[in-house]
């Protein structure tokens, strides 16, 4: 699981960005959130988790709820958020790879 300064360094290395700044911006954000998210203060909201995962290719929900587990401070909320993760990760996956129901 990624932290979110991880996925923050992955979408500026992606982007070849100078700064949070310049994040900030291809996030559609201000500064500040970055900074908010970088100090731990907040988690990605669910527009951002989702501009995350477009920029990276990955799945948004699960971004979205790596951040609901750092975030979390009792551990059954982090388990639950845990559980939901892998069940998007394997759901992305069987899609990316064509496993499962097909319909002709």
């Amino acid at each position: 699981m990624k932290t979110t300064i991880e996925y923050l360094e992955s979408v500026r290395a992606k982007l070849d960005l100078p700064s949070d700044y310049a994040i900030s911006k291809a996030l559609g954000v201000t500064r500040e959130s970055v900074s908010g998210w970088r100090n731990g203060k907040s988690p990605f909201g669910i527009e951002t988790a989702m501009k995350i995962g477009e920029i990276l290719g990955e799945d948004g929900h699960a971004i979205y709820a790596h951040g609901q587990i750092e975030r979390a401070k009792k551990p059954e909320i982090a388990d639950f958020w845990k559980d939901i993760s892998e069940k998007f990760s394997a759901s992305f996956r069987n899609l990316l790879l064509g496993y499962g129901p097909h319909v002709a």
